[in-house]
């Protein structure tokens, strides 16, 4: 079965590196560019790990 997901959130890692990934999961997130960066450097590049900081943050943490 196909996931209805972009490619970048299958992936599960979020690459601080990669300046059109930081784009997608700023969008998905629904943060900024330095909120994503601040994510990452406390918990690492999990995407899921990302999201429940950004919940505890208070952030919108996207869809899902």
């Amino acid at each position: 079965m196909a996931s209805n997901e972009p490619s970048f959130v299958r992936r599960g890692a979020i690459d601080l590196d990669d300046e059109q990934a930081v784009t997608e999961w700023c969008a998905h997130f629904g943060i900024t560019a330095d909120q994503l960066e601040e994510a990452v450097l406390a918990v690492g590049s999990d995407s899921q790990a990302v999201r429940e900081h950004l919940l505890n943050q208070g952030a919108s943490s996207g869809p899902g």
